[in-house]
């Protein structure tokens, strides 16, 4: 005779709905985790038309040919009056001029540098030549003392890696070429500065294809590691409740769905591809580097910092390969993980912040123009810059920030009682790992937004088990560099219309289970999912007596329905 709870089970169904903002803010994490094709907001698509790329048969001919068409392209009589940085599409060229007085007193190329150059948009990419030829020309007495303004400027050629990414024009113009204002003895000079991005057609229909591609691949990660687990939870809840044995009356569900991102950011594959996508457009970030510097069109400095918040990545793939070297070295604990929406809000802020001091700090700008020449041949100064050394170096400094702190923040941590160190034996069972208040920013905001609004009332929490033990056993850590807190779902049990009790449910996946620290137990979970919990103090003490050293110890136990969730 079948049982009265299997007859019950079978024919009866459970109304489960989803927190509709806590369901939005995940879809928009995962629109905004799908970044590559997000570039196209500051880049042009591959179909846009491009100018035709010309050879030469030398850098000479390149630099007089070039600097000619610039300037029959770029001056007082094409340009709008008033305006220091223009952009323009048809040539995919970024125009910046500036004024400067002549006449400077005798200075060193330092006080030069320091005292009338910085600020100019492009400074970190001009060469040793064109600094002189700028400070030689400022300490001329006025115009009429300088006799070549013709020629008084060259172009040089981008590169990364030797592959080329555009090219550069610097020249200087007699009086007040902004305003057009200018008289026989005026002492102004005008510097005009073009960057010209470089655009093969197989090249940017390949970044287009890429970035598909790791589009595509992001959302394939989205699904098999995440929502057709949230899809499978809906339909166990439905069909079978959150307990084994449901207890009597009329029970329904909410399900608070938790933010994938952090699962996707521990993929190397996906923080690898997200990573060479940057620099496989090097010459469009040259143009925000050079466009956040400027300060003229704020909406074109607000455009490019956004585009250089996608530099979040380097952070990303830097806390992969740590994570790799700590597993593997087994040193989770040296390491505080960190959260990945802090992580981008820091970023987006720094990374912009710290490209605009490049080029207006002396000691930073200097810097940088060493290191795009510093690796050029001396027969080639002044002809080519090359980046490779720069985008290492700022590479590294936007994506240390994150790494430092979680170095730091272990050792900011209150120590130990003397002599616990290895005395660790029970993982610390508690409200806290089950509380929403124990979550990553974004996922915290969204939850106490959703209980503002909505005024839950006070109901028994279960869960986060998951996260005692990482936080009481990091190396059981699946990635030890960044917080997973943010992916557990809630799910919110109503008896008769009442909220009864809160599950807090992670995927167990986050964990790396090992045997001598996790036993299963002979008898299922009384939830439809796994449970993991302290393994009974007496069990413990008779195991520590039998083995010797104190080992912390969990259970796991198992739900009758393979669960990849686990309270």
């Amino acid at each position: 005779m079948a049982k009265v709870s299997d007859i019950r089970a079978a024919g009866r169904t459970y109304g489960v709905h989803r927190t509709r903002l806590a369901f939005i803010a995940s879809v928009v994490s995962f629109l905004n985790l799908s970044s590559p094709l997000a570039a196209y907001v500051s880049e042009n698509f591959p179909w846009t038309e491009r100018p035709a790329l010309e050879t030469f048969a030398s850098y000479e001919a390149f630099s007089n040919q070039t600097r000619a068409l610039n300037q029959a392209l770029y001056s007082a009589a094409t340009l709008p009056t008033g305006e220091t940085y223009v952009v323009d599409t048809k040539y995919d060229a970024q125009v910046t001029r500036a004024l400067r007085r002549m006449g400077q007193p005798s200075m060193s190329e330092a006080e030069c540098f320091q005292d009338h150059l910085l600020g100019l948009p492009g400074l970190i990419y001009y060469s040793n030549s064109h600094v002189d030829l700028v400070c030689a020309t400022l300490r001329a007495p006025n115009v009429s003392s300088v006799t070549d303004w013709a020629i008084r400027g060259s172009c040089f050629r981008a590169q990364l890696c030797s592959f080329g990414v555009g090219h550069s024009c610097l020249w200087l113009v007699p009086g007040d070429a902004i305003f057009n204002r200018s008289t026989a003895n005026d002492s102004s000079v005008t510097i005009y500065f073009v960057y010209t991005e470089s655009r093969d057609a197989s090249w940017v229909w390949f970044k287009f294809v890429y970035r598909i591609g790791a589009t595509l691949l992001v959302w394939h990660r989205f699904w098999r590691l995440y929502y057709r687990h949230v899809v499978a939870l809906e339909t166990r809840l439905e069909t079978s409740g959150h307990r084994q044995k449901m207890p009597d009356g009329a029970w329904s569900y909410e399900l608070i769905v938790g933010d994938p991102t952090a699962m996707i950011l521990l993929d190397p594959w996906v923080a690898s591809l997200y990573f060479l996508d940057i620099w496989l457009s090097a010459g469009s970030l040259a143009i925000a580097i050079m466009q956040v510097q400027q300060n003229e069109k704020i909406w074109l400095m607000l455009v490019s910092m956004a585009y250089l918040a996608r530099t979040v990545w380097f952070a990303y793939w830097y806390l992969c390969i740590v994570s790799f070297g700590l597993k593997r070295y087994r040193k989770e604990h040296v390491f505080s993980d960190v959260d990945p929406t802090l992580v981008a809000i820091v970023v987006s802020i720094y990374g912009p912040v710290l490209t605009y001091l490049n080029g207006n700090v002396a000691l930073l700008a200097r810097l940088y123009q060493w290191i795009f020449n510093c690796v050029v041949p001396s027969r080639d100064q002044g002809q080519r810059i090359e980046a490779g050394v720069g985008a290492s170096v700022y590479t590294v400094l936007i994506g240390s920030l994150p790494l430092l702190h979680g170095l730091v923040m272990p050792h900011l941590r209150p120590a130990p009682a003397q002599g616990s160190r290895r005395r660790r034996t029970t993982i610390v069972e508690g409200p806290a790992y089950s509380s929403f208040h124990y979550n990553n920013t974004k996922n915290r905001v969204v939850l106490q937004l959703l209980q503002m609004l909505r005024r839950f009332p006070t109901a028994r929490s279960i869960g986060g088990q998951v996260h005692a033990a990482a936080e009481k056993l990091p190396r059981l850590k699946r990635c030890p560099t960044i917080s997973l807190r943010g992916t557990d779902c809630f799910v919110l049990c109503y008896c008769n219309g009442r909220l009864d009790e809160t599950l807090r449910l992670s995927l167990l996946s986050t964990l790396q289970l090992q045997p001598s620290v996790v036993i299963e137990a002979p008898t299922p979970s009384d939830f439809t999912v796994d449970v993991l919990q302290p393994l009974d103090h007496s069990v413990f003490v008779k195991r520590q007596e039998a083995s010797g050293p104190q080992i912390p110890l969990l259970v796991l136990q198992r739900a009758s329905t393979p669960s990849v969730w686990c309270l």
